[in-house]
């Protein structure tokens, strides 16, 4: 596939359920809407409103790919999506490893071959430090507890966090190598809808 241009669409959505399972999510109003571009071995960054930051961060350990993020530039290590997207562990909608978009040969698209994120893809944010510190706190207890009352109390506290909802559109990308663990992309163009209502 080197060389050639694929064409994929991966929707991002975002909903207000904080369980370890997830729920459909729900987008009303207009978006906060904008479009960009990464190469290989690069960041992209966008300031939002409320003095955040959307972040794609180039993975360079391991697998290749980029890390979606939004953080408060305040609190540049905080993520604030990480804390209330499941699953908690193990690959999740955050994560856009290059070999997500191969079959398992290398050779053409994911057909289902790979078990991996596909074509959709739902995270969560939230849009303040005191929600993610809080998310943080109680997601930490859910996934270590060291009781079941304590579990439960914290999985109550996390769901009642507010979160917002989101669209990332891959609009193209171009493939480098598509051999398992090595694969990278060489760039990818999106398009990002966000649903916050105090943003429009």
């Amino acid at each position: 596939m080197t060389g050639c241009t694929v064409m994929f669409i991966v929707l991002l959505f975002v909903t207000t359920a904080g369980s370890l399972s997830g729920e459909e999510p729900e987008q009303t109003g207009s978006p906060f809407a904008f479009s960009g571009a990464v190469s290989r071995h690069e960041d992209f960054q966008y300031d939002l409103p409320g003095g955040l930051v959307f972040t794609l961060e180039f993975i360079e350990y391991g697998p290749e790919g980029w890390a979606v993020r939004i953080f408060d530039p305040d609190f540049p290590s905080d993520n604030f999506c990480a804390v209330v997207t499941p699953p908690y562990r193990g690959i999740n909608a955050l994560q856009i490893y290059a070999w997500h978009f191969f079959n398992e040969d290398g050779t053409g698209p994911n057909d289902g071959s790979v078990n991996a994120p596909g074509e959709e893809r739902r995270f969560f944010f939230v849009t303040d430090k005191s929600s993610y510190d809080t998310a943080f706190e109680s997601l930490s207890t859910m996934l270590w507890p060291e009781s079941t009352e304590a579990q439960e109390a914290a999985s109550d506290l996390h769901d009642g966090i507010h979160r917002e909802s989101g669209i990332l559109i891959i609009r193209e990308f171009v493939p480098g190598y598509a051999g398992g663990d090595s694969a990278w992309l060489d760039s990818m163009e999106f398009d990002v809808e966000l649903f916050v209502p105090e943003w429009n």
